[in-house]
């Protein structure tokens, strides 16, 4: 994946090296014009964020990572407990503070609507620049104006890491002394949501979810995980996939929930 840095000519950029190696990345002033054969993704940096685009697509706004979007909000406003996410994880069930890990966090979404009805989330992305979206939407989301924002993105939190090697040191601790693990270091659930391709539904979901897809991979070694994943959650382990239910999976899962454009398999902790 071919990247380059595009920023407004008083911004300094040294912030994100931690994540994204800088001195490895060519960087134009706004003023500058791309070379004509380039071909990959434009980081724009100004003062109101970073934000993402793909020199394949031009015409489509750059994505960004933004928790008070209108319409996330509305969905959050709208949606409430029903939302067939929020079942899965089990706040029907469970008393707050519900730990959740989102082991495959994306642009956030999820994580925030989560964050948003209590629970504590702790993202995983292996992504630099996923991962460096999200930190900058974090930063933005903790500066808000709406104090309530502010007070839900204080309830996540980000690491740039692979979930899976994560886990399996995880499990292997729980393994090797299964009488003494702390249960602090439990998430009540692991939220799994891996990539698969996106519904075309409207421009947004489309242009968000067509430039994840090809940053991320989607043929992710998801029964990996979720083996790993099922060995290391309190109380439960929710997959997200594609259509509306599965007619048959492996592990079966305890139940389903069922959505309009995916659904979510729901494997309880014994």
């Amino acid at each position: 994946m071919q990247l380059v840095v595009q920023k407004c000519e008083l911004v300094d950029i040294s912030s994100l090296d931690h994540l994204l190696n800088i001195k490895g990345l060519e960087v134009f002033l706004d003023s500058d014009i791309l070379p004509a054969d380039f071909s990959g993704y434009i980081l724009h940096v100004d003062q109101n964020g970073l934000s993402l685009s793909s020199s394949l697509n031009p015409t489509a706004s750059p994505t960004r990572v933004d928790f008070s979007d209108e319409a996330l909000q509305y969905r959050l406003q709208t949606s409430k407990r029903s939302e067939g996410l929020l079942k899965a994880i089990g706040l029907d069930k469970y008393s707050l503070p519900l730990t959740v890990m989102d082991a495959t966090a994306g642009l956030g979404t999820d994580a925030y609507i989560m964050a948003a009805m209590g629970c504590e989330i702790t993202m995983f992305e292996k992504s630099a620049v996923i991962a460096v979206l999200l930190e900058d939407g974090l930063a933005r989301g903790q500066a808000a104006v709406d104090p309530v924002i502010r007070m839900d993105v204080g309830r996540m939190s980000l690491n740039f890491a692979d979930a899976g090697d994560y886990l399996s040191n995880m499990h292997d601790k729980c393994a090797a002394s299964p009488g003494s693990s702390d249960p602090t270091t439990k998430p009540d659930v692991i939220y799994l949501d891996p990539m698969f391709p996106p519904r075309q539904k409207t421009a947004k979901v489309k242009k968000d979810m067509a430039l994840l897809q090809k940053l991320l991979p989607i043929n992710e070694d998801i029964d990996s995980l979720l083996e790993k994943a099922l060995g290391c959650a309190g109380k439960r382990v929710v997959l997200k996939r594609p259509g509306k239910h599965s007619k048959q999976a492996s592990p079966k899962p305890d139940f389903q929930v069922p959505g309009k454009s995916c659904h979510f398999q729901v494997f309880l902790i014994k």
